[in-house]
């Protein structure tokens, strides 16, 4: 499988990503602009993202850029560097909420999300060996941490009352600026593996998955805090806790915000969701008098949705959270929005959390994709009953759920999820999908049963009220 993704570069290193592949990118990114464009260049904290930083660096001022380094970032404050310095374009050296042994290439543009086409492009360069020769170009060292922060500043209201909260930067990027940041704003912040170490040996860089969240929950109970937040390795996701130390899903998150954030919007107002969610998402929307509008995952598609749409939100629910005001995302930002929202509330979160609309839909569920290459169209071949959409993958809705099978963006995997009107609706969702094929149906209801036992965020949203 290629490290050229349909959102970004990513792979194993050294396997599939080393410094010489680095510098290529560079070069290759450079020569597909004029000489001397100014680049924005930042990287996350993993072990070996310092010496690829380094080797980019070199490929782009090899051929012809300019760049400006700024050291350890978060991914948002990448975005933010780009606008503020009035760059034309950036590369981020991280591999987001990937294991350790990961690394890769964020891309950002000025006036655009990533196209795949721009990722298409830079692989053929590289096969090509398509780049330019030119007097070398200049590197600065810019640190924008406050002004960073400064500008959140600006945007995020102050809590209405002191909350105590739990942040947990999982040895990421937000590992200083978060806590920093909160504290700031009036919260009295407890700190959960705040310091950078690149290896994570704390938990998964993945905060979607709840059974890297244990010990933030428990963290949380133990301090009687309010909330608490957990962030990825590069710090553009977000994920909540509720007092009682259950993990908020990515469509609970974005049901807080429709509820107070987005209702209070007026007039003609779109909200953009990932088409993975549980169909309470779109349903929340309606309730809101708002526009509910399916995308495909990935972050580029999400965030092009957001700017072509106009709209006052978007949600992805591995914890992508879109604001109109930025055009972008922001894991700091929506932690501290969504606090600021809770601060108003005499209710605690884990009451809130309950009024929730009840959802029956699984965690994602992963599949190799080797020697399965053409399942997507199989399945469409076999498939007699309900209605198919091809927005992302191959979705089948019927009467009582759903089904969806798709490609992942980021692995070498198929992802399925399911959804229905019960839980013990699941099974039979999945063997109407799958039944042609039933090794992957046996697979499939494995790991369902794993992912279960281990992710309480099925059962916790299962034990309302049934």
């Amino acid at each position: 499988m290629s490290i050229f993704k349909d959102c970004d570069i990513r792979g194993t290193v050294p396997e599939e990503i080393t410094e010489e592949v680095a510098y290529a990118i560079g070069q290759a990114f450079a020569s597909s602009f004029p000489e001397r464009t100014t680049f924005v260049v930042g990287g996350d904290v993993r072990v070996h993202t310092p010496a690829l930083k380094e080797a980019l660096i070199r490929g782009i001022t090899q051929a012809g850029g300019n760049v400006f380094d700024l050291g350890t970032v978060p991914t948002p404050l990448f975005y933010f560097a780009i606008d503020y310095l009035k760059a034309q374009a950036g590369i981020m050296v991280t591999a987001s909420h990937n294991p350790p042994q990961y690394n890769g290439f964020k891309i950002g543009f000025r006036n655009r999300p990533p196209l795949p086409e721009d990722f298409a492009m830079l692989e053929e360069r590289i096969k090509q060996h398509d780049f330019r020769e030119s007097l070398k170009g200049d590197v600065s060292q810019v640190y924008l941490e406050n002004a960073y922060l400064d500008f959140l500043t600006h945007l995020v209201p102050k809590p209405v009352q002191p909350l105590r909260i739990v942040v947990d930067c999982g040895n990421g990027c937000y590992s200083h600026l978060a806590p920093q940041f909160l504290k700031s704003l009036g919260y009295e912040v407890h700190e959960l593996f705040c310091s950078f170490d690149g290896t994570f040996p704390n938990r998964s860089p993945n905060p979607a998955q709840a059974q890297n969240l244990r010990a933030l929950s428990q963290k949380v109970q133990e301090v009687r805090a309010h909330a608490g937040v957990a962030f990825d390795g590069d710090g553009d996701r977000v994920v909540f806790v509720a007092d009682d130390g259950k993990v908020l899903s990515g469509e609970e998150g974005m049901i807080f915000f429709i509820r107070y954030y987005f209702a209070s919007f007026s007039g003609k107002k779109k909200f953009v969701y990932d088409f993975k969610c549980s169909s309470t998402v779109p349903e929340e929307v309606r309730k809101a008098h708002g526009i509910p509008i399916p995308e495909r995952s990935g972050h580029a598609y999400i965030k092009r949705r957001l700017l072509e749409e106009g709209a006052i939100m978007a949600g992805e629910i591995s914890g992508h959270y879109f604001f109109r005001e930025l055009g972008r995302d922001d894991g700091l930002y929506a932690a501290s929005l969504f606090l600021a929202l809770l601060s108003n509330k005499q209710e605690p979160l884990s009451s809130i959390r309950v009024t929730f609309p009840q959802s029956y839909v699984t965690p994602d569920i992963r599949i190799p994709r080797k020697n399965r290459e053409n399942l997507l169209p199989l399945l469409e071949e076999r498939i007699t009953t309900g209605t198919i959409s091809r927005l992302d993958g191959l979705r089948v809705d019927w009467e009582d759920g759903w089904a969806l099978v798709r490609k992942s963006v980021t692995e070498p995997v198929y992802t399925l999820r399911f959804e229905g009107k019960t839980p013990e609706a699941i099974p039979a969702l999945v063997h109407r999908l799958l039944g042609s094929f039933p090794e992957i149906e046996k697979e499939v209801l494995e790991k369902l049963s794993l992912d279960l036992a281990e992710d309480n965020s099925f059962k916790a949203l299962e034990s309302k009220g049934h």
